[in-house]
């Protein structure tokens, strides 16, 4: 650890940016992140033995800058150690200025950037062809999290291969019913913590994008439904139903396809978060994250209702787990 601090000074020195630095709350990933205390910059700390990439932020914040959307400049980089130096998008993060009177404003604005992504990716699309898929076979493996960590770590139920292959098959029926678009930079892990009013910019720029290194190609309503279905945000169910409206009337979608989407990724994304964030607090000692579990629960026990999931609903009713009486 300060053989990687000692480093990370090494590169600030020689990139000009020898100033003070101020280490900010780390977030779920191994990454870590810093403030330039005299000069208008983050700097970030992403260990490549850890899995973390600088070069792959480096290539998606290109893509986003040459759609037009606010995405933080890059200063200096050094690929081989993973630090980055970073434009400062400064304090108005989403989680600290919305508010019940606010809400409505601010989050139309966050849709109005999920639609020109959407037009940008389906206009240009030669410029994802860099990136892979959001599969089936991602979004099952990421609600196998929910499994491993939490049926079987936390809850200590062991679940055969015979379970396993079935709750696959089960998810894979409902993704081939719903057939999601896969047309559009999913950038993933669009919530209030990782967005930015900028408040001096026009458009769509005032929305300031970060935590973005992770985006595939996949369906534009993933990103809504992380956005609108947000463990740590929850809607009121009026404002969450005239945000969907207001997205469908702007894309011509139909408006059932949509529901049935977003209600299909929250199930899978609420799984994901809901096996991650005992990982973060049973292996990585981190139980800040369980506060918002009760919500990804919640939103679990809501939309497995429809029909469409009755598979799963039964999947899950039988292992008999007292958070997810459904």
């Amino acid at each position: 650890m300060v053989k990687r601090f000692n480093d990370l000074l090494k590169f600030l020195d020689e990139s000009g940016y020898n100033s003070s630095i101020t280490a900010l709350n780390a977030d779920a990933s191994f990454r870590r992140y810093y403030r330039g205390n005299d000069k208008n910059v983050l700097i970030m700390d992403a260990p490549p033995e850890k899995g973390e990439s600088v070069e792959r932020f480096h290539n998606i914040q290109k893509i986003l800058a040459a759609y037009n959307l606010s995405v933080p400049k890059i200063y200096s980089l050094d690929r081989s150690k993973g630090f980055m130096v970073l434009e400062d998008f400064g304090n108005d993060l989403y989680a600290k200025i919305l508010n019940k009177s606010n809400e409505d404003y601010y989050y139309k604005k966050t849709l109005d950037l999920l639609i020109e992504l959407r037009k940008r990716s389906i206009k240009n699309p030669e410029k994802l062809l860099m990136l892979d898929k959001y599969s089936f076979d991602k979004l099952n493996e990421e609600a196998k999290i929910f499994v491993e960590w939490y049926i079987e770590q936390l809850k200590g139920k062991k679940i055969s291969d015979h379970e396993k292959n079935s709750f696959t098959k089960i998810l894979y029926d409902i993704y081939n019913k719903i057939s999601p678009f896969e047309d559009t930079l999913v950038l993933r892990d669009y919530h209030v913590e990782n967005i930015f009013y900028l408040s001096e910019r026009e458009g769509v720029k005032k929305v300031g994008l970060i935590d973005f290194q992770d985006a595939l190609i996949g369906s534009n309503i993933y990103d809504l439904s992380s956005l609108l279905e947000d463990v740590r945000n929850p809607l009121d169910l009026k404002l969450k139903e005239n945000l969907i409206q207001y997205y469908v009337e702007r894309t011509e979608l139909s408006i059932e396809e949509v529901i049935l989407q977003i209600k299909f990724f929250s199930i899978q994304r609420s799984l994901k978060i809901i096996g991650i964030f005992f990982r973060l607090h049973l292996r990585d000692n981190k139980g800040k994250y369980l506060k918002y579990l009760p919500n990804a629960f919640q939103i679990i026990k809501i939309n497995i209702q429809d029909p469409i999931f009755t598979d799963l609903k039964n999947w899950i009713k039988d292992l008999q787990l007292e958070d997810l009486k459904i």
